[in-house]
């Protein structure tokens, strides 16, 4: 397994967190954190194929967080052009509310200004209460996906796309 770089961050709630660059090599920790975040009732995880074809893409970003000494959250997001999409962002349950997804966040948004990014986009399942976290982080609403999401029984769910203008 390849190592993991480190990065360097003044914005952690806490210094138990730590963040680093990860890629392929990482693909059974950020599987692990996948499985134990998302219920299969909102059809949001990915599986193997998914994850791997999305982190060997190019732009593409894996941060993995650490909470002492175990992985517990990560962030895969792409840069397109002047664009950078959060395409999954997951923190371990037993790890939730220590501050981790807003670490996570935040660095993404300071990453994403130093490659003079202009706008971070994402899309969250419309009842998914990490909403509040992107709202207090200043994104904004600007879309609706209807029926984005399928969960178990072929049930469908909307999906809400959210922009953080950074110019």
């Amino acid at each position: 397994m390849a190592e993991l770089q480190s990065i360097p961050t003044n914005m952690a709630l806490t210094t138990a967190v730590k963040l680093e660059y990860g890629d392929l090599a990482h693909l059974a920790i950020v599987m692990r954190i996948m499985q134990s975040a998302f219920t299969s009732r909102y059809g949001e995880s990915w599986n193997n194929n998914q994850c791997r074809s999305m982190l060997s893409l190019p732009g593409t970003q894996l941060m993995i967080a650490s909470y002492g000494e175990e992985p517990c959250g990560f962030s895969i997001s792409r840069k397109v052009a002047d664009e950078e999409e959060l395409l999954m962002i997951a923190v371990d349950p037993q790890y939730q509310n220590k501050g981790i997804g807003l670490v996570l966040l935040e660095q993404l948004i300071t990453n994403a200004i130093s490659n003079n990014i202009a706008a971070v986009f994402l899309e969250v399942r419309f009842n998914n209460p990490a909403q509040y976290l992107y709202k207090k982080l200043g994104f904004e609403k600007v879309g609706l996906r209807p029926a984005y999401y399928t969960g178990e029984g072929q049930e469908k769910f909307d999906a809400l796309t959210y922009k953080k203008s950074l110019s």
